[in-house]
């Protein structure tokens, strides 16, 4: 593993941008890419198997994200001053980005226009329907909380340790259960995942490895695998403090996906636009 260790030349901040550029990719397949197929609005040479192709291929790419973000969560919880705000922080972009996920990717009823009130008010029941990956890791931060304090406490009183592990079980089963009921962005997967992460952080590789294989049982979601590559090459550094900067990281995520709306709805009102015919 120390032969390893040589290897181990990226950063925090530098999985931050490869996570955000990673999701930006796929949210603009699955944002703007699908409802234009979908809707025959596309005017192309590629085939439907080309263009299929080409979809799970970016997709595959967007896969890279989630599962960094919720390393990078525990590493902030790790290293972070201030657990509190950093948990108020997702809750507060949570909130914030949670209309713009929603209509870009649960509306039924597609309003073409750049009124977004008028599209939330048309799809207003998605916002008890569904939420946006921040209550995720809201969640997952919450439950690795509980777990440190739990153990903690347990220590304290000497009570038999594997009371730490029921309690740790425990914990993570309401957490996993809140974001199954609140159906939030990778649900319960989301939750486990950062546990595992949590639990096994004394065992490097071996919590990389078994991450893999959880998060790989869902779907496509084994097509992340680069980005556990990068975890393993992961220095333990935070990288050039960002002060204020580091909130880029948060509004990222409402702002990139108000503008993916945005620019959907603009390119689908052009190509639905009927032809002028040239005299």
């Amino acid at each position: 593993m120390q032969v390893l260790d040589r290897f181990k030349k990226i950063n925090g901040n530098t999985l931050k941008i490869i996570a955000c550029i990673t999701m930006l990719i796929d949210h603009l397949t699955a944002g703007i890419m699908l409802p234009v197929v979908r809707n025959g609005l596309y005017s192309g040479d590629l085939t439907a198997n080309e263009l299929n192709t080409i979809y799970i291929i970016l997709r595959g790419i967007g896969r890279i994200a989630f599962p960094i973000f919720c390393f990078l969560l525990v590493e902030g919880f790790i290293h972070t001053r201030s657990r509190l705000r950093y948990a108020l922080s997702l809750l507060l972009f949570g909130i914030i980005s949670e209309i713009p996920f929603d209509l870009i990717f649960y509306a039924e009823e597609e309003i073409f226009n750049i009124n977004i009130i008028e599209a939330l008010e048309a799809n207003s029941y998605l916002l008890n329907y569904q939420c946006n990956v921040f209550f995720t890791l809201l969640i997952g931060l919450l439950v690795i909380w509980a777990i440190d304090a739990t153990v903690r406490l347990i220590k304290e009183k000497n009570i038999p340790p594997l009371l730490s592990f029921l309690a740790a079980a425990v914990i993570t089963l309401i957490g996993c259960v809140i974001a199954y009921r609140i159906n939030s962005d990778y649900d319960f997967y989301g939750v486990l995942l950062i546990t595992i992460f949590y639990v096994l952080q004394k065992y490097e590789y071996l919590r990389i490895l078994a991450g893999y294989v959880f998060i790989s049982q869902l779907g496509i979601e084994y097509l992340a695998f680069p980005g556990f590559i990068l975890m393993a090459l992961y220095n333990h550094k935070r990288g050039r403090k960002l002060g204020w900067l580091k909130y880029f990281f948060y509004l990222f995520y409402p702002v990139h996906l108000t503008l993916i709306y945005i620019i959907r709805l603009s390119l689908i009102h052009i190509l639905t636009l009927p032809t002028k015919r040239i005299v």
